[in-house]
């Protein structure tokens, strides 16, 4: 089994990047592969609904971290997904 963990947090290694860290850790723990995935500071476009994607399974429009992950996704049985919350 592998889990996909995505930090997506603007801070590489802050305090979202230490929790998913401890979910790593439990799931290694318990035979579970991951793969830890920080999305960046690049923004990240929005869907325009064009759907070229139907076909290729991937953003026709925008070539941004979202394929990648894409592309790390499809060999995944699961994700885990973190996320800050800033005031």
């Amino acid at each position: 089994m592998k889990v996909l963990i995505i930090n997506g947090s603007p801070h590489e290694k802050g305090c979202t990047y230490t929790a998913l860290r401890e979910v790593e850790k439990t799931l290694n723990g318990e035979g579970v592969d991951t793969q830890l995935l920080w999305l960046g500071l690049q923004p990240i476009a929005g869907c325009i609904g064009c759907g070229g994607c139907s076909d290729s399974g991937r953003c026709t429009v925008h070539d941004d971290i979202v394929n990648r992950a894409l592309e790390i996704a499809e060999g995944c049985d699961g994700y885990v997904i973190g996320s800050p919350v800033h005031y």
